[in-house]
């Protein structure tokens, strides 16, 4: 007790001087800065270097790349952009990394988006996926962050089934990589965060320095600033966190509708898309009991920003549209 006394008169005495104002000064400037500038840079200038150091990904492959292309192309005419304006780096995941769609950057500034879709994009059938499952994980699969244990070559028709939810049709691939555009559209995409973080800790920093210096809370001791600190960065971090929690839910239903409502077949690729990711997880959910926790009865998983239910039902929502409108243009024929 006496040496933690010794420490923190002495740490008092120093903060009160020209060097400790400096030092609680800077500190507090650098956590409103830092993670803005470093973020903004990684997911922005430096996005085409480090997105691959990041991740695990390679080109995608011809068949891919086509309906990247043909998608990328109808994003441009139907949002009246020039190439230009809409930098993208289309990657597939080289490993099961995430079941969706990783990105980083946006589409919205010059430095462009890069984006991985999932590795399971690339399967072509069900015996396809199948004869890699066998090879190449035995009997045991990744699943967050859990070891399930899947018979592939048991010939059982949970195994069959789970092939089948990883392989994806022409209109559920089109969804996809249409969709991703417009997930990652605008400054927003890259700044977001970075900005949110930046206006949070900006109050909490300014409290931080009024709560110690002004009112003299805990003495206005060294530790009593350490944990005025760590309180208020504790509460930026989560109000930060919760904001981009809402912000990625908007994007994700704006960019799920928008892909959408581009045609019939895009609205059935993005029932299928979201229909089949549901029946995975049942699967896996049934397959290891510890995922009980992970994964809820309908397929979902818990905490993630915008629940899979969600997304399939307000595309179901969009269908029932889409039919209405296809029964009056079938009635003009």
């Amino acid at each position: 007790m006496g040496v933690y006394s010794d420490w923190n008169n002495r740490a008092t005495v120093w903060l009160q001087k020209t060097p400790g104002r400096r030092f609680r000064i800077g500190l507090l400037a650098a956590t409103v800065v830092t993670y803005p500038v470093g973020s903004i840079l990684i997911n922005g200038p430096l996005s085409k270097f480090t997105f691959p150091k990041r991740h695990s990904i390679e080109k995608l492959p011809e068949s891919l790349a086509r309906l990247a292309d043909q998608e990328y192309r109808r994003f441009l005419e139907k949002e009246n952009r020039i190439p230009k304006d809409a930098v993208i780096n289309h990657h597939i995941q080289s490993t099961f990394e995430d079941e969706d769609t990783i990105a980083s950057g946006s589409l919205g500034i010059r430095t462009g988006l890069n984006i991985a879709v999932p590795f399971y994009a690339r399967f072509q059938s069900t015996e396809n996926a199948l004869e890699y499952f066998r090879e190449k994980y035995a009997d045991t699969m990744d699943f967050l962050s859990e070891k399930v244990r899947v018979p592939w070559s048991s010939g059982e028709p949970s195994s069959s089934e789970l092939a089948e939810s990883y392989v994806l049709s022409e209109n559920a691939l089109r969804f996809l990589f249409l969709r991703d555009l417009y997930a990652h559209d605008g400054y927003a995409s890259l700044a977001q965060r970075s900005i949110s973080w930046a206006t949070w800790t900006s109050f909490t920093s300014i409290f931080t320095y009024w709560l110690h210096s002004k009112t003299k809370l805990g003495g206005g001791t060294a530790m009593s600033f350490a944990v005025i600190y760590t309180v208020f960065v504790g509460a930026a971090y989560y109000a930060n966190k919760q904001w981009y929690l809402l912000y990625r839910y908007l994007s994700d239903v704006h960019a799920d509708a928008e892909a959408a409502r581009t045609s019939f077949d895009h609205a059935e690729g993005g029932k299928e898309y979201y229909w089949k990711m549901l029946k995975r997880n049942r699967i896996y959910r049934e397959l290891k009991p510890s995922l009980f926790t992970k994964v809820t009865a309908t397929g979902d998983v818990r905490g993630i920003a915008t629940p899979i239910i969600v997304r399939y039902d307000h595309l179901k929502d969009v269908n029932a549209e889409d039919d209405e409108l296809r029964q009056v243009i079938n009635m003009d024929d």
